[in-house]
């Protein structure tokens, strides 16, 4: 009974306690200091504080608390105000005012002012990045003073102390400008390739590739092809393979216009313009949340703004194209860039080859084919593109670009052949790619920074496929086949990014974007309509990622992409999170998780005779599933003494692969999933102004499908490589300059029906090249010989093979050869 009283006992000590201490405060627009005293004479308080101080503020209030501190607590919250209590007295005084001391700034070209995008700059011993326009900000609470090292591929470091008290221009030195100073040295050859510390990420100087063995047209892909994790075995045409991704899993941007293929017949001619290429990003894979609508790689790619201190003029010509940019200067703050390409005269010559026929059914035709059979080959190729952009900003910090480009690509070729009869293929694809985009960015006083992008981008491709059996000796014309198609792919985007630069260790980034993606496709055989597809996607989405220095070389990035497809009214979540980590300046590791989804894309299309081709088509998650990928990336690298050695390891699983087949004369669309997995090693070394590098991909794709015969095997995709070895070598030897390059690619595999592995060559290819660079006054002049596929090996084009008819029970295949051994001369002058 004892133990009861005293319970209740307690109870209500502890009931009675706290309605003793409940404070009721009910004010109308009333000074804080009358508030107080108001308090003190109901509930006993004592206070000290400065009274003319709290009489600035008023408070209107009718509010209960549970005790006296939570009462005060509440009051003070909302005023630059702060208490303590000493022997029961509230002692109320001013907060301290924290100063911050805060710079924004920009990174230049000096000879130019054209911005240098994603800069690595180091501030105060915190490193950053620069956003696409150069642009960087950051707060101290410690220090008005700021030490900055700024540095940009192919430009020297910019080591300097500025003050707070302005906007400051930083103007980078590019490494391969001709200076009067011989104590300054050429080094560019040495500062092509960085790989940051971010997870499956690679900053590219492209003015390392007028040094490579390549020509003027199509440098930009002969830069990336070097590069580790990406395919270069194979030579395709239109589309890059990173880190396992299939055709149209990848994204190429030329100022946020989305390129939808890079056309390289013969590795000639590329679908960028190397003459207005500032900047080359690639984003193999794990990418933050920034980048969505991709399952495979990102290259981003930004176009020059244009010399805004004096007019520039180019002018390049080689065997096959004449080229030229000029850049005007309009006013001190804009300018004007304009760029063309044209090809001069038939890139390929008509060609007679012999093919073994002992694959060919001899004995229905009473052996009357002969041993090797001559085909005629008849090619015709043209291109043709334009670029244009203008480029303002105003004194403020805001820039305002437009950008614009079109292109032209035709080729064509008609094989025949005279055995019994005459067998003529035709063959023909037109691409006409255009774009255009427009970019306002602005700089906000605290540094922090937002821009707006609108993108249109259009690709029209038709292709004709032509089989004519004449048979002279009955006066029989058959038409096998007459199969045309045409493709349209548009995409309308509107992007709206912000960056907040919440302290020296936070940076907030959140965005939103609207993307409309139109797809119309036709297929006509023997002129029956066989196939008209018309498809339309509206997406609305945005991003948000938070970027945290937990310590010094620690760095944590955490975010999540969200997009809500109108036709499929559904939620698709994509998390993300990278953590990148410097153990010491020379040694550094990284990793990253991600999900990815892409809505548009492309599937494949296999025809009975083997071959394959790629149409586009949007997501409807009944016949075409949004492509699902998994992406887990870890790697490291370290640097000293002019010596660069780098590892990144992934596995990739994607989902809601399409591919139209035809199974006894009825098409069918199959399901199915892949399997990515790798590593990268990459090794440079400088030795003096000469640089020398190796690259070794080790990799594996494989891939499952429900018409497959065995259920849940896993067959090797046609684009799985086991073993890619890049090597490459760059000597000054000024004012001559050597460079080598060496590939060899283990081989893909070639399937005989849907099963069946054929056979598997290898891929070698030795490229060479010698540039000798002059100058006269103000007038700076080069020419070179580029030799292609020195040793003369007859590689085999990635998916390329054409079956030419005999008659009308034989046929063969022709497999298309890439780039022949050939010299390439060109003449470079710039004024």
């Amino acid at each position: 009974m004892k133990k009861y009283i005293a319970l209740i006992f307690f109870f209500g000590l502890v009931i009675t306690t706290s309605l003793a201490q409940k404070v009721e405060i009910k004010a109308t627009n009333k000074a804080l200091n009358d508030i107080l005293i108001e308090l003190k004479d109901r509930y006993n308080y004592q206070f000290s504080y400065d009274t003319d101080l709290l009489a600035s503020y008023n408070i209107s209030i009718d509010k209960s608390f549970s005790n006296k501190e939570s009462a005060i607590m509440f009051l003070l919250r909302k005023f630059p105000l702060n208490y303590e209590i000493s022997n029961n007295v509230y002692i109320i005084y001013p907060e301290e005012k924290i100063l911050e001391y805060r710079i924004i700034g920009q990174i230049l070209d000096k000879e130019n002012l054209e911005p240098l995008p994603f800069s690595h700059i180091t501030i105060n011993d915190h490193p950053m990045a620069t956003d696409e326009l150069g642009n960087f900000s950051f707060t101290s609470t410690t220090d008005s003073t700021f030490r900055i090292l700024a540095s940009h591929l192919g430009y020297f470091i910019h080591d300097t102390l500025v003050a707070c008290d302005k906007t400051h221009k930083l103007l980078l030195t590019a490494a391969s400008t001709d200076l009067e100073e011989i104590t300054v040295t050429d080094k560019i050859v040495q500062t092509f390739i960085k790989e940051s510390n971010q997870a499956g990420n690679l900053k590219l100087n492209h003015k390392i590739a007028g040094f490579l063995p390549t020509n003027n047209d199509n440098s930009v892909f002969e830069l990336l092809r070097l590069q580790p994790g990406i395919l270069a075995a194979g030579e395709q045409k239109d589309f890059l393979i990173i880190w396992g991704s299939y055709e149209g899993e990848s994204q190429v941007l030329f100022d946020d216009i989305t390129l939808w293929g890079l056309k390289n017949y013969f590795e000639d001619i590329g679908a960028v313009n190397p003459l207005v290429v500032k900047n080359i990003e690639v984003l193999k894979g794990g990418f933050d949340a920034r980048y969505g609508d991709r399952v495979g790689g990102i290259v981003h790619i930004t176009g020059k703004d244009g010399n805004k201190v004096k007019p520039s003029l180019n002018l390049a010509l080689n065997n096959i194209t004449a080229s030229g940019s000029y850049e005007q200067p309009i006013g001190e703050k804009s300018s004007l860039l304009f760029a063309f390409r044209h090809t001069y005269y038939t890139l390929f010559k008509d060609d007679q080859i012999k093919y073994a026929t002992s694959n060919v059914n001899t004995d229905k035709l009473n052996g009357t084919i002969p041993e090797y059979v001559d085909l005629d080959v008849t090619p015709n190729y043209r291109f043709r593109d334009a670029n244009l952009k203008f480029s303002t900003k105003w004194n403020n910090g805001d820039q305002l670009n437009i950008s614009l480009m079109a292109g032209e690509d035709r080729y064509s070729y008609d094989i025949s052949s005279e055995l019994l009869s005459t067998s003529r293929k035709h063959d023909f694809e037109g691409s006409y790619q255009n774009g255009g985009s427009l970019k306002y960015s602005k700089v906000w006083k605290k540094g922090n920074s937002s821009s707006l992008s609108i993108s249109r981008s259009e690709l029209d491709r038709n292709t004709t496929e032509q089989t004519v059996i004449e048979r002279i000796k009955f006066n029989e014309m058959n038409i096998r086949r007459d199969d045309r198609s045409y493709n349209n792919i548009r995409e309308y985007s509107t992007k709206f990014q912000n960056r907040f630069i919440l302290n020296e260790d936070q940076i907030i980034e959140a965005g939103l974007q609207y993307t409309n993606n139109a797809v119309d496709l036709k297929e006509d055989s023997l002129g029956i309509n066989i196939l008209h597809l018309n498809s339309k996607l509206d997406k609305v989405g945005g991003y948000f990622q938070n970027i945290l220095n937990v310590s010094n070389g620690v760095t944590i990035k955490a975010g999540f992409q969200v997009n809500y497809p109108i036709n499929l009214e559904k939620l698709y979540w994509e998390p993300r999170i990278s953590m990148s980590v410097k153990i010491t300046d020379e040694l550094s590791f990284n990793g990253a998780w991600g999900l990815y989804k892409q809505f548009i894309s492309k599937s494949s299309v296999l025809s009975k005779s083997g071959k394959y081709r790629y149409i586009w088509v949007g997501a409807d998650e009944e016949t075409v599933p949004v492509l699902e990928s998994v992406h887990n990336v870890i790697g490291g690298s370290y640097h000293k003494n002019g010596f660069t050695f780098s590892v990144e390891a992934y596995h990739k699983r994607t989902d809601g692969h399409t591919r139209y087949y035809r199974w006894r004369n009825e098409g069918n669309i199959s399901l199915g999933k892949s399997k990515s997995m790798g590593l990268d090693f990459f090794a440079k070394k400088d030795f003096g102004e000469h640089t020398f590098w190796v690259s070794y991909s080790l990799s594996k794709t494989s891939e499952n499908f429900d018409y497959f015969r065995e259920e849940g095997v896993y067959l090797r995709a046609l684009h799985d490589q086991r073993h890619e070895i890049k090597t490459a070598g760059l000597l000054a030897l000024k004012p001559f300059y050597l460079s080598a390059n060496y590939i060899y690619g283990s081989g893909f595999p070639i399937y005989s029906g849907y099963n069946n592995i054929n056979s598997e060559p290898d891929y070698q290819r030795l490229d060479a090249a010698l540039i000798y660079k002059f100058s006269h006054k103000k007038i700076k002049s080069e020419v070179g010989i580029l030799l292609h596929n020195v040793m003369n090996k007859q590689n085999l084009t990635y998916e390329s093979f054409e079956r030419v008819p005999l008659s009308q029970i034989n046929s063969i295949s022709v497999y298309t050869e890439s780039v022949p051994s050939s010299i390439r001369l060109y003449f470079k002058i710039t004024i």
